[in-house]
This record gives structure tokens, C-alpha cells and sequence, in this order.
């Protein structure tokens, strides 16, 4: 990596496939750029902007700045040229790097038409439910200064979201622009608005309604909930390595789990999601399996549901199904472990194949019942050495010795200590196929 003295501006380029990308992302109308901070999707921004040119409009995420009253609006005839010098010339510093947008909301609402301010105080209601006016400081003073009003206030002394949403409304219903290009439009963005703010920005019908000048959206974001779901290829992950900035366009399925879960920092335990689905077949499997992970993996998070049955265990996984929209497409269709007795219905395995789980994570034992994978030396404890455990019914037995079988579960895992050795098909299949996706991380 080059090493720079203070006042020089880093010598960024774009790699061979980047320079390809981009000319797809110009063609695109909507592209969702994603990754880590200094990745480059700001710096993209920009030059994006400077290739477009002045029918763009870059909105940076240093985008509001604060107002009490409405100045008069004054016509500009060269407002779109004298913006794009404007950007021009901060992008073009070699001091450092600009994050402000060419921007004034008070200006901004002034240049609007009366049709397209009252389009802005209709979207603003229809998505967060505030209601937006123009009043003057002086009631029953058409001569006195104008305001923005807010449910009956100032919009100064409201949330900076409600204000950096307007301040987004704003820009993009200004139809001297074919392309915008926002940095970060979350920010300030409580998650719950974040999620109304891009299902409007998304919904094509709302597009055509209300910014049909708009060619090209493009975003720049560290946000999950504003990936591009209807098209995954409108999703482009970026790198840098040195100076180099690479550009790559997600294909599969595969790729936007990687950028939700992962690129963007996501875990599943931060999302208050477990690690894992366990689906066992009955109460005992459900207690056994419980108590052994809580000690053998203290640091993960498991959801360990009782199906009561195999057949039940097909319902189960229908409704994760609905849950998670297409658990064939989703990421936790690799997490899903289900655990059936030698004994099962044979259509259960196909069933949870077809819904999508891995035939991996489909553990069958060996013998049937949960109970012949209980430690050897604890059944040793309680029924003595020798002989085999015979299970008969509702009753396990040995050397003479009954015990049903929830009693003897609770003896069992009652006995479980952190220095307890299992069996090796209990390690070899479960404890195997939970290391293999905690890894996957």
C-alpha cells in the first residue's frame, strides 16, 4: 500500500471488472451499492455523478441544514449548471473529501412548484403521518414571513429523521434531474422508517406516480433494508484493496445471503435469531438435546422446537416456510437440523428436502430412540454395567432395572456435567453438523 503525505488526495482507480460494473450500474434503474466503510461506494458516488453529469443529482449524507422561516425563491436560469460546478469543484479538492450536498431544504421547498409541494406534504403523511403546511409567522399576515409547520409546529423541533426523509422526498421530486445518487440514506433513520422509506423508494408504481423523470436511483448503503430484493443483480458489493476499488454484481441467491449476513456485519444472534433450528421428534429428544448443547456450546444460540411426532415435524417446517417467505432462498435453510429415529414415516425426509433442507442436516440414528445415544457412563450409573438397554413401549430397561421413558430422561440429564464423553454417532452426526454451520460464519 502507498504511503501519502498529509495534503495529498489518494490516487483511486477502479479495477478491470469495476470499470465493466459501472457502466452496467449507469444502465440500471435502480443499483444498490453495499460494503465495508472505505470500500469506496462513496467515492463510486461521486464519480458516478461526474460522468453522468449535470443531470444528475448527488445527495450526500451530510444533507440537512436547519431553518426557522421560508426565504423568497429568486429564479435561477442555470441552477442545474451552477450546482454541478459547485459539486465539481468540492470533488475536485485536494485537500480532502466533501461529504456535504449542494443542498438547502428551505431552498429546496421554495424552488418547488405549488403541484409538487403538495405532492411532498402527501408522501411525507403517507409515510410517517405527519401533517405538513406552509404557514405564516403572523397569522392573518400574508405579508409576514412563511414557515414550514409540523403537526402544528416548526419543522426545526422535529426529529432529524422526519427531516432527513423530507429533505429526501424533496430532492427527488425536483424533476430538473434524471439520476440521483444518496449516500447513506439511513442515516438519522429510525429502522422501523428505513423500512417504510425504501419500500416506497422501491415500489415501481410509486415511481411512475410521482418521480416519473427519475432514470436511474442509485444507493449507497451499509443497511440491509435497503437491498434491492425484487432484482439481486441491481446489488453490487464493492472492495479495495490499496488504491484499486473492485465491483462485483450479486448473481445468485448465495450472494445476497452473503451480503445481508455477512458483508454488512449482520449475525443471526445480533438479529435475536438462534444459530440453528433443531426439530426433534418427541419430549425426551427435545430435553436431552437441549441440556447437551447448552454445555457443549455455551457461546451459541439455539431454537430446539419439539415436533411430537414426524408427521407434525412436515408442519413445522411448512411454517418456518411462511415464515421466511422461500426457505429454498433463504439463509436459514442451511440452519435447520432435523432429527428422526431409525423408525419414521418414509415420506418425512423427502417432505423436508423439498422445503428446503439440506439432506445433510437430516440426522437419522442408527437405532431407534433417543435414548441409546445417552452417555454410556451415565445409563452405567443408573441401571449398572453390562447388558443392552431394551426399550419396550413407554418403558427402558436393563439388568432387571425399568424406568419410563421421561423419568429416565431426567435422571439422565441430571447426571450431564462438562466433563461427560458421548457417543461417537452423537458427536460424528449432531455435534458435527452444528460446528459446520456455526463455521459458516
Amino acid at each position: 500500500m502507498r504511503d501519502y503525505s498529509y495534503e495529498q488526495k489518494p490516487e483511486t482507480t477502479f479495477s478491470e471488472r469495476a470499470v465493466q460494473m459501472i457502466e452496467k450500474i449507469k444502465e440500471s434503474d435502480y443499483a444498490v451499492l453495499v460494503g465495508r466503510n472505505n470500500c469506496g461506494k462513496s467515492f463510486l458516488l461521486k464519480t458516478l455523478t461526474q460522468s453522468i453529469g449535470k443531470e444528475s443529482s448527488y445527495i450526500g449524507p451530510a444533507r440537512y441544514n436547519n431553518f426557522n422561516t421560508l426565504g423568497l425563491y429568486s429564479p435561477q436560469r442555470n441552477k442545474k449548471d451552477e450546482r454541478f460546478q459547485q459539486f465539481i469543484q468540492q470533488w475536485q479538492r485536494q485537500n480532502q473529501n466533501f461529504d456535504n450536498s449542494p443542498i438547502h431544504l428551505q431552498q429546496a421547498i421554495a424552488q418547488l412548484s405549488d403541484n409538487q409541494r403538495t405532492q411532498l406534504f402527501q408522501i411525507v403523511k403517507d409515510l410517517l403521518g405527519a401533517e405538513i403546511k406552509i404557514e405564516y409567522t403572523i397569522p392573518e399576515n400574508t405579508m409576514s414571513q412563511k414557515y414550514v409547520s409540523c403537526d402544528g409546529h416548526n419543522i426545526s423541533y422535529t426529529s432529524s429523521g422526519l427531516r432527513l426523509i423530507t429533505t429526501l422526498v424533496t430532492c427527488l421530486i425536483d424533476d430538473d434531474y434524471d439520476t440521483y445518487l444518496i449516500d447513506e440514506p439511513e442515516l438519522g433513520i429510525s429502522p422501523e422508517a428505513q423500512g417504510i422509506l425504501a419500500d416506497f423508494l422501491f415500489n415501481r408504481e410509486v415511481r411512475r406516480k410521482y418521480f416519473p423523470h427519475i432514470k436511474r436511483l442509485i444507493l449507497a448503503t451499509h443497511s440491509t433494508i435497503f437491498l434491492d430484493r425484487l432484482t439481486l443483480s441491481n446489488n453490487y458489493s464493492l472492495v479495495k484493496e490499496g488504491d484499486v476499488i473492485d465491483i462485483k454484481q450479486t448473481e445468485t441467491i448465495s450472494d445476497f445471503n452473503n451480503i445481508h449476513f455477512f458483508l454488512l456485519g449482520n449475525r443471526l444472534e445480533s438479529l435475536y435469531l438462534p444459530s440453528s433450528i433443531i426439530l426433534t421428534e418427541g419430549k425426551c429428544d427435545h430435553h436431552f438435546i437441549s441440556k447437551i448443547l447448552e454445555l457443549k456450546y455455551p457461546d451459541l444460540q439455539f431454537s430446539i422446537i419439539n415436533a411430537n411426532s414426524d408427521n407434525r415435524m412436515k408442519e413445522i417446517v411448512n411454517i418456518a416456510g411462511s415464515l421466511f417467505t422461500d426457505l429454498q432462498k433463504s439463509p436459514y435453510r442451511s440452519r435447520i437440523i432435523a432429527v428422526l429415529d431409525k423408525v419414521h414415516d418414509t415420506s418425512v425426509k423427502q417432505t423436508l428436502i423439498k422445503a428446503g433442507i439440506p439432506e445433510e442436516n437430516i440426522l437419522v440414528w442408527e437405532e431407534n430412540g433417543i435414548e441409546f445415544q445417552y452417555p454410556q457412563e451415565v445409563i452405567d450409573t443408573i441401571y449398572g454395567q453390562g447388558n443392552e438397554l431394551e426399550i419396550k413401549d413407554d418403558v427402558v430397561s436393563k439388568n432387571g432395572i425399568e424406568y419410563k421413558k421421561w423419568d429416565l430422561c431426567q435422571k439422565v440429564t441430571n447426571k450431564l456435567s462438562l466433563e461427560t464423553e458421548y457417543k461417537d454417532e452423537l458427536q460424528q452426526k449432531l455435534f458435527a453438523t452444528i460446528e459446520r454451520i456455526a463455521n459458516m460464519n
